[in-house]
């Protein structure tokens, strides 16, 4: 049961970072007015960020059923990070591109997109340790 779980939400964890990374966000920017698309991804976000939090604490359930507590750990890392950024860092962008503040927003925006890269190559490797 432990594995099946692990497996599941680790497989969609990645897939649906990797489909908001490479899909919806640039098709988004490319396709919608500047005016639309950035009120919409904002929109979006707290959405994504939700489906990164339970995928990521149902896989750190999986993997300690499974027998994998450092595994584990790794998710409930991914977790706290995307509870941070959730919760802390995104009204904190938010506040700043509201504000006008052009310079820390593209700084702030580098660091969640960093911050995001790290979690998706944790995941990856999660992913590829369960299947080797």
């Amino acid at each position: 049961m432990g594995s099946f779980l692990a497996v599941m939400a680790l497989a969609a964890l990645f897939g649906g970072m990797l489909f908001f990374g490479a899909v919806m966000t640039p098709l988004v920017f490319s396709k919608l007015p500047p005016d639309v698309a950035g009120p919409f991804i904002r929109a979006a976000f707290p959405r994504y960020y939700l489906f990164i939090t339970v995928t990521s604490a149902l896989a750190a359930i999986g993997l300690l059923i499974r027998g994998n507590p450092w595994y584990a750990l790794l998710a409930v890392i991914v977790t706290g990070i995307t509870l941070w950024l959730w919760l802390e860092w995104m009204p904190h962008l938010n506040a700043v591109r509201d504000a006008g503040n052009q310079v820390d927003f593209q700084r702030g925006h580098r660091l969640s997109v960093w911050v995001n890269l790290v979690q998706f190559v944790i995941v990856f490797a999660l992913l590829a340790g369960l299947a080797g």
